[in-house]
């Protein structure tokens, strides 16, 4: 009978364990704690447990988290790293877990935890990763008074490996989102300081200015980047396919910084033009369908008349780039549902390919600064859209010129060599 009584309470345990197993899998670093703590106690069956985590910068044990013990008996205790010092530190210096049996005797325990916490004997666990130890979870039975047994000792290890492995990815993935805050915050300071830069000087005291920065913004920002996606993928391979989403939340962000980056980056150090015989219509259709959705979202609608054209030589990605910075063009300026036409059509040794939108038009007077860099009407705008656009087209030996679109609008018309 005593027996059935031991194994029906076993079954309880490795099933309480496993449910809370299968909840660990979190990245919330708080949640995880408590669910460690909720698996010492609740699983296993010991009356209280303490969570204790490495700070390395510091050198010390902060104690995070505990279950059976006030919270307030908690708050500001730290332990050296020293072995000397008490028995959690010693389980962390020579990662091992052992049962301290009599507390109250034993001089290795620390006289300030033995008296806060009322210690009689407790046992004591490393929290080790692939990688390294993090921390350790004390536990003991003060008010049932019931012995800590080597099995329930076993079944605390057993936990404790699991917790470890699950505590090093969540401590990742927080310094990776801190990180990748960190690094958004660097992107928006430097680029109000750009903005105010840019209010302050002249057409060419912008672009040496500018210029310089250039060197700044590639060793600041650019390689934080490159730190962030060897985390993502180290994290990758320590995380199970219920985490994916949390990372592809981070990985999105991360390329949206990236192209920030990358619009001034490119304008001051622009590509050479990758030739290739490239079907001009092709790239159009690529690029209406890219913008449709957004197209559809503004009740604007695009149409084509699509000549058939001969292969030319030109960068597919670069002519892109301009067919797709004339459409978001062509949507800000149409305050309400209209029309973009899109033409291409041959003139000789040409190719002519136009953009006609039904927005607002440009007034006479700007049209020859329109092409110009951070020349812009946009009041969040940052001018490098149609510049950016020229520079491809000039690169490419061809020409970008803007008309009226009678009753209203405004057409972009680009020519391109046939050879």
């Amino acid at each position: 009978m005593e027996t059935f009584k031991k194994d029906t309470e076993r079954i309880k345990e490795l099933t309480a364990l496993y449910k809370i197993s299968k909840s660990m899998h979190t990245l919330d670093l708080n949640e995880l704690l408590r669910l460690i703590l909720e698996g010492v106690t609740k699983a296993i069956g010991f009356d209280r447990a303490r969570l204790y985590l490495i700070n390395e910068k510091d050198q010390i044990l902060e104690c995070k988290m505990a279950v059976g013990i006030e919270k307030e008996k908690i708050e500001g205790i730290n332990l050296p790293l020293d072995k000397n010092n008490s028995m959690v530190a010693t389980a962390v210096v020579e990662k091992k877990s052992f049962i301290v049996k009599d507390a109250i005797n034993d001089p290795r325990v620390n006289r300030k935890l033995k008296e806060l916490f009322g210690l009689k004997s407790f046992a004591v666990v490393s929290l080790i990763g692939k990688e390294k130890i993090l921390g350790v979870v004390t536990a003991d039975n003060l008010s049932s008074n019931r012995l800590i047994t080597q099995e329930k000792f076993q079944s605390l290890v057993t936990f404790a490996t699991q917790a470890g492995l699950a505590l090093e990815n969540a401590k990742m993935y927080k310094e990776l989102k801190s990180f990748n805050e960190q690094l958004e915050e660097r992107v928006k300071v430097a680029t109000e300081n750009l903005r105010k830069t840019q209010e302050k000087l002249i057409h060419s005291e912008k672009l040496a200015a500018l210029g310089k920065l250039n060197a700044a913004i590639a060793h600041e920002i650019r390689n934080p980047l490159t730190s962030i996606k060897v985390l993502i993928h180290s994290l990758r391979e320590k995380t199970n396919s219920g985490q994916e989403k949390d990372l592809e939340v981070v990985e999105e962000e991360l390329e949206r910084v990236n192209q920030i980056i990358k619009r001034f980056l490119d304008f001051f150090r622009p590509p050479k033009p990758a030739f290739s015989m490239v079907e001009i219509n092709e790239i159009l259709k690529e690029t209406i369908e890219f913008v449709n959705k957004e197209a559809e979202e503004k009740n604007i609608k695009i149409t084509t008349h699509l000549s058939t054209l001969p292969l030319i030589k030109a960068d597919k990605k670069q002519i892109k780039q301009v067919i797709l910075n004339l459409f978001i063009n062509a949507f800000q300026s149409m305050h309400e549902e209209g029309t973009v036409k899109v033409v291409t059509y041959e003139d000789k040794d040409k190719i002519i390919i136009e953009i006609q939108d039904e927005g607002v038009g440009v007034p006479e007077q700007i049209k020859d600064k329109l092409f110009e860099p951070f020349f812009t009407t946009k009041e969040e705008g940052i001018g490098l859209g149609l510049s950016i656009v020229k520079r491809i087209i000039d690169d490419h030996k061809g020409s970008i010129q803007i008309k009226d679109n009678f009753p209203k609008g405004t057409i972009f018309k680009i020519s391109l060599p046939k050879k």
